[in-house]
């Protein structure tokens, strides 16, 4: 069995067209759910990118591995997905950003990653200049500055550009002969996270008067960072009709990641390789892309723009055209390519393998689950802007240094934050005090904070009790591997 693991940055379920979104354009996704399983209600396990790839790798959660930060990534003395496939026989080709291995461990577990992350190989055929623009829409004097929004690129030629990776993700298929080990393609690619910019043609792809439609108002009873987020950036000082072109850019965005993924299909179909492999599409997190004013994510957030994910499967002889709408966690695609594979995780892990729903199963729909987030005032070194970190830089110039100050001005605002999710509600606890209770059947849209209602009383004592117990079942992991006790003199 082969995989294609198809990893787009910073996409919520709700910007696809098979979730929902009725203004979109996705078709690439859509056939490939046609041809496989949706599921409906996927739920990170931590708001941002490295932390959420560190437990999605090893089917663990933040407070397991303490990978809670940008900064602190996978060991090589942790197990892990791709471990075990290289381990097992695989070639992993990666093509794509990081935010998940350290160094020391990438050497190790995949085949010739760092001559492939050096660019010494697999240069696409294909264009791949002019996809993404480097260049703000506005100076430094302008209150847009630090909104993300970026101008459009010019691509080079007439032939439509490739992203980079996508395109030696292409290269690296068409290589493939018959006798080769089977293979892992991981492509975790940039887009659609911020800046918000894409060629033109996508840039402009949407209207921003009819899609602003689906944007909200900022809202009261809402955590205090979403009010400090639009201070800091200045975003409570522009219009609506900025925010509405903002999420026309963003789903501009996804629709270029969509013709990506077309592309890839394309080529598994050519070179005979699509009755032999999985397709799996998902994503770390997801963006605000200027709903409530705000834009990009934040480390403790926890409404579903943040925390809800598309996860779309097409294997083969599985089920077609099958949606399931009980919940599943990212980290549930370690042990379901794992046992795919046929193989055996042998570490302590909390995920479950989503091959019965691959089948045709429904899923468990008392099955809650849970995100962890932000950090505390024992760990300044977790904070975004820590001057120990030599990478901080503090520059006024940087889009993140609104972030950056905010997180050392505030740090209450971006505090450990832990979120539990079922079909029904959503409790989220935070240090600072700041909690929150929605009604997922009759707000889905989670604009009525009810964590004080006193008629939900009973709700948010039985789910911060569901919570304490699911600590308690999670709080550490004992390792397989056993320490000899010698006794003698």
């Amino acid at each position: 069995m082969n995989f294609v693991f198809f990893f787009p940055d910073e996409m919520s379920a709700s910007s696809v067209s098979c979730y929902g979104n009725s203004h979109v354009q996705t078709p690439n996704m859509d056939k490939i759910a046609s041809e496989g399983v949706r599921f409906e209600h996927c739920i990170v396990q931590n708001p941002v990118c490295s932390p959420s790839r560190c437990s999605m790798m090893t089917g663990t959660y933040v407070h397991n591995h303490g990978h809670r930060t940008l900064w602190h990534l996978l060991q090589p003395e942790e197990p892990s997905l791709f471990r075990y496939l290289k381990n097992s026989g695989y070639d992993i080709a990666w093509f794509g950003k990081n935010d998940l291995y350290s160094d020391a461990y990438l050497d190790e577990v995949c085949n010739n990653i760092k001559e492939k992350r050096a660019k010494k190989e697999f240069i696409p055929s294909r264009p791949h200049e002019g996809v993404l623009s480097n260049e703000n829409a506005f100076s430094t004097a302008d209150d847009e500055y630090y909104s993300f929004l970026f101008k459009p690129s010019s691509p080079q030629g007439e032939d439509m550009p490739l992203d980079i990776d996508v395109g030696r993700g292409i290269d690296f298929l068409k290589s493939r002969k018959k006798g080769d080990k089977p293979f892992m393609l991981f492509l975790p690619i940039e887009l659609p996270h911020p800046p918000y910019t894409v060629m033109d043609r996508f840039y402009n792809k949407y209207d921003p008067a009819v899609v602003g439609e689906d944007l909200m108002e900022p809202l009261e009873k809402k955590p205090s960072y979403e009010e400090l987020i639009r201070k800091y950036r200045n975003l409570d000082k522009l219009p609506r009709e900025f925010f509405a072109k903002i999420y026309a850019v963003y789903l501009g965005m996804v629709s270029y990641v969509d013709y990506l993924l077309g592309e890839l299909n394309k080529t598994l179909e050519e070179c005979g390789l699509a009755d032999d492999t999985t397709v799996i599409i998902s994503s770390d997190h997801g963006d605000w892309h200027g709903t409530r004013h705000l834009v990009e994510k934040w480390p403790n957030a926890m409404d579903d723009e943040i925390v809800r994910v598309p996860l779309i499967i097409k294997t083969p002889n599985g089920t077609k055209g099958h949606v399931v709408k009980e919940q599943t966690a990212l980290f549930d695609i370690m042990p379901t390519i794992l046992e795919l594979a046929g193989i055996k995780a042998e570490h302590t892990h909390f995920a479950q393998s989503l091959v019965p729903q691959l089948q045709g199963a429904n899923g468990d729909k008392n099955r809650a689950v849970f995100c962890e987030g932000g950090y505390d005032m024992h760990e300044p070194n977790c904070f975004e802007g820590w001057r120990g970190r030599t990478t901080c830089g503090a520059n006024p110039l940087n889009v993140y240094y609104p972030k950056q100050r905010m997180q050392q001005e505030h740090p209450e605002s971006v505090c450990r934050t832990t979120m539990i999710r079922t079909l029904e509600y959503k409790l989220v606890r935070r240090t600072s005090g700041e909690n929150e209770l929605y009604n997922l059947c009759e707000d889905p849209k989670e604009t009525q904070n009810c964590y004080h209602d006193e008629s939900y009383r009973e709700i948010r004592l039985e789910l911060e009790e569901k919570m304490l117990d699911w600590y308690q079942r999670t709080s550490d992991t004992v390792p397989y591997r056993e320490d000899f006790r010698f006794f003698g003199h």
